[in-house]
C-alpha cells in the first residue's frame, strides 16, 4: 500500500464522512500513515480498518435516517444498523426497522456494499425471476419485485442498494404503504 492509496482513502473520508466522525476517521488515517512511515504494518492496517469501519457505520446511520416513520396505527422500533467488511459473512452495510401493530409485524431494510447484491439483482431481473414465484410491479415509478410467499417487496436502487419491505401475512397494500413512504431519491444519493 502506498501513500497515494492512503491519500485517496483520506479524500473519500472527507467527502463522504459526516463532520461528527470526520475527526475520528482522520485521526485513524493519520495514525495509519504514521505507522506506515515507520514500517509498522500491523498498526497501519489496524488504523485503516478502523477508519473504514467508521465510514461504513456512518453510511449505515445515513441509511437508517431514511427509514420511514411509523404509519398511523403502527409503532416503530429503534433503527438497527450493521456495517461489516467483506471478510465478515460477505460484508455489507444495512439499516432496518421493525414496525408493530398488535401482532402484525413489518420490517423495512436497506442493504448495500454486499457482494450478494449482484446475485439478488440477477434473480429479480433475469429469467430466474419468472421461474421463481417473483412478480414484477411498478410502485411509485420504481420496478419492485413481489414475492407473495415471503410477503416481501424488493427494489434494487442504482444497481447496488436493496430496499426490502417484508411482512408475512400482510396484504400487498399494507406493504406498499411502507414502500411508498421511502424516499428512494435520498437512498440513491446516500449510495453515491
Amino acid at each position: 500500500m502506498n501513500n497515494r492509496i492512503l491519500a485517496l482513502i483520506f479524500a473519500a473520508t472527507v467527502a463522504f464522512g459526516p463532520p461528527a466522525r470526520a475527526d475520528d476517521v482522520t485521526s485513524q488515517i493519520n495514525e495509519a500513515l504514521t505507522a506506515y512511515g515507520k514500517k509498522d504494518l500491523p498498526t497501519a492496517i489496524a488504523g485503516l480498518e478502523a477508519a473504514l469501519n467508521m465510514m461504513r457505520q456512518s453510511r449505515a446511520d445515513s441509511y437508517g435516517a431514511l427509514l420511514p416513520a411509523a404509519p398511523d396505527g403502527w409503532k416503530a422500533d429503534a433503527v438497527e444498523t450493521v456495517s461489516a467488511g467483506v471478510a465478515l459473512g460477505g460484508g455489507g452495510t444495512s439499516a432496518s426497522r421493525k414496525y408493530h401493530k398488535g401482532s402484525d409485524l413489518v420490517t423495512v431494510s436497506i442493504l448495500t456494499d454486499s457482494p450478494l447484491l449482484p446475485m439478488m439483482l440477477a434473480m429479480t431481473t433475469g429469467p430466474l425471476a419468472a421461474m421463481s414465484n417473483l412478480r414484477t410491479q411498478v410502485v411509485n415509478g420504481r420496478r419492485a419485485t413481489y414475492q407473495k410467499d415471503e410477503g416481501a417487496f424488493m427494489i434494487i436502487v442504482a444497481d447496488k442498494i436493496m430496499v426490502r419491505v417484508e411482512g408475512r401475512g400482510q396484504s400487498e397494500d399494507t406493504l406498499k404503504q411502507f414502500l411508498t413512504a421511502i424516499d428512494f431519491a435520498a437512498v440513491e444519493k446516500v449510495g453515491k
